[in-house]
Order: C-alpha cells, then structure tokens, then sequence
C-alpha cells in the first residue's frame, strides 16, 4: 500500500504533510495484519503466499545414468494405419531382440512410444559394449528377416541412435535430461537421414561422442573402429559431435 502512495504522490506536495499520511497508512496497515493474525486469517501479503505455495510445488527428481537407445522410421507419416501398425511392431519387435541379444532384463529397461519411433532408457549396468555390438549384430540381421518377407510399401528403414548419460524420470513418467535431448537431436539430424536416404543399408546408426570414446574406441570384441567416423551436427544450442556407423564391405 505504501508502494502504491508512493507511486501517486503529487510532486511539490509538503513533505511533513506526506510524512503524516504515511504514518497513518503504516498504522493502517500494520493493525490489518495484526488482526489477520489474531484470527488466523491470511492477510493481503499472507494470501500471495499461500497462493504460490499452494500452485506451485518444485520436486527434485534424481538423475541417474542410463545408456539411451533411440529409433525412428523413415518415411513413417506417407504409410497408411495398417501399414503404420504392422511398421510399429516390426520396429519394437527388432528393440526387443536387440536387448535380448545384449542380455538386458525386461526390468532393466523402459520404453517411451513416440508414435513413428521409440525412446529406451537402459540401466547403465548393462556393459555399452555388450549393448553396440547387440545392435551391429541383430539390426542389420533381423531387418533383412524382416523386409524380404514384407511388401514394398513396408519395408523397414529406421534411424538409431545410441547415446548415454543422466536421465531423470519424475512421477508422471516424463523424461528429463541434456543427454536425452542431445540424442532427440542427433536422431533428427540431417546428416544421420541422408546416410540412410543415400546409402546402401536399410539403417542408419549414430552414436554420441562419449559412447564413441568410452566403447568404441576401446577395440572391443565385434565392434570396429574404423567404421565409425565423424561429424558434426548443427543444433539451435550449438554443434553436437557424434559418430556414424558405415559398415566395411564384408
């Protein structure tokens, strides 16, 4: 309220005059309150308050660190329902297998539909190594099962991206964290679509920088260094570097 005075005083208006006026507000203002109080009633002040504590509730959520394996199908929007449904099960069918192979326990992991793709979340005592070589092995194989049985207009051509860092999972089962949105990103990539979209195999894989560095580097039994290569992604908050996989003529 004083604010507010303060704010509408007429300039040249006597001081000691004001003064007064703004002792009797003071006055004013602190006898409110006190009876607010004594009637364990909110006040003015009290009732922002409780409005705020009351609207807003800030719940730390513990991030911990995870491998994150993102798949997304080429071209999914031009197919029609039933095609989109049978791509659908094609594609969680081949995760299925994937986690299978690298010996992930179902209650390891945890899986986010994103309609034309799909987000997991892996516990990070799961061996990455044992996680990329799954995928180099199964991926490649199991589409070939796939898509030689399967008609032209649902071939299977997705995008993969296998990255790893913190993740948060609040109460509502939304997914949080740097690491998760950096792979949302390198999977939109454009340079991780057109190595699809020009290349010769029926998917595309890129792994993040730390999963390069951390596995494939370290010359592990069926992963090959060499077929891995570089580049740099664009993104609206600055460049990402990732890896992406061309496999070597057999």
């Amino acid at each position: 309220m004083l604010v507010i005075e303060l704010a509408h005083r007429t300039p040249g208006a006597d001081v000691a005059a004001e003064v007064k006026r703004f002792h009797v507000l003071w006055d004013a203002a602190a006898e409110a309150d006190s009876l607010a109080q004594a009637t364990d009633e909110p006040g003015p002040a009290q009732d922002v308050s409780l409005a705020v504590s009351q609207s807003v509730t800030f719940t730390r959520v513990p991030a911990v660190g995870r491998s994150l394996l993102l798949a997304d199908i080429e071209m999914f929007s031009r197919r029609d329902d039933v095609e989109q449904a049978y791509m659908r099960r094609m594609l969680f069918g081949l995760l299925d297998r994937v986690a299978e192979a690298a010996g992930v326990d179902p209650a390891a992991r945890r899986r986010a539909d994103r309609g034309d793709g799909v987000m997991e979340l892996i516990d990070a005592s799961v061996p990455m190594a044992a996680l990329l070589r799954a995928v180099l092995a199964v991926v490649p194989a199991e589409l070939r099962a796939f898509n030689r049985l399967a008609s032209d207009s649902v071939q299977l051509r997705p995008r993969l991206v296998l990255a790893t860092g913190n993740v948060s999972v609040d109460e509502h089962d939304g997914w949080v964290g740097v690491a998760l949105s950096d792979a949302s990103r390198l999977l939109d990539a454009e340079a991780v679509r057109a190595a699809l979209r020009e290349g010769t195999d029926t998917y595309a894989l890129c792994v993040s920088d730390a999963v390069y560095w951390r596995t494939v580097r370290q010359n592990h039994p069926g992963i090959r260094t060499e077929e891995f290569h570089e580049m740099a992604v664009q993104t609206k908050n600055g460049t990402l570097q990732a890896w992406l996989h061309r496999p070597l003529p057999a």
